[in-house]
């Protein structure tokens, strides 16, 4: 009967809210950081991506699917040859809702997700482009919007064993 609850008010809540836009510009801003990394064959890579999210808003943390809401989620595509582990999310603010029997993981601010990787030993040298996509829900105070996606895209230079 709680997760109910739960699903009326988001679907209450996101049936008047405007799109995922605040007052001077997205409610999130991804970026890749470095935009490039190098590594040889056989070798592993990381960064990070770095999501800015706009004053008074904060999106949903990776477990907040278990109270009902929809969690942030990031989906990487990469060509053969580069694997990708989990992302490693930050601790996430735990908040307490009414819904919810237990508090809510929710990101504000600036929040950096780390990303690492391998290449594969008979990877051939050259400059390969990943894509991410991450999914969010973005809520302030009132009202939760629509889900919404972003994508950035970031560049692995295989540079020859030495």
């Amino acid at each position: 009967m709680r997760w109910l609850c739960a699903l009326l008010l988001g679907l209450a809540l996101m049936a008047g809210a405007p799109a995922a836009q605040a007052a001077d510009g997205p409610i999130v801003s991804l970026q890749a950081k470095p935009e490039q990394v190098t590594v040889a064959p056989g070798g592993e890579l990381q960064l990070d991506l770095v999501l800015t999210i706009a004053p008074k808003f904060h999106i949903n943390g990776p477990s907040a699917g278990d109270a009902g809401l929809i969690p942030i989620k990031i989906k990487l595509t990469a060509p053969a040859g580069l694997g990708f582990a989990a992302p490693v999310y930050p601790k996430a603010q735990e908040v307490r809702v009414q819904f919810a029997e237990k508090p809510v993981d929710m990101y504000s601010g600036r929040v950096v997700i780390g990303l690492r990787g391998k290449a594969a030993p008979g990877l051939k040298p050259g400059l390969y482009e990943v894509k991410a996509l991450i999914s969010y829900q973005a809520c302030d105070d009132m009202v939760c919007h629509m889900p919404a996606g972003q994508e950035t895209s970031f560049k692995v230079k295989v540079a020859p064993k030495p």
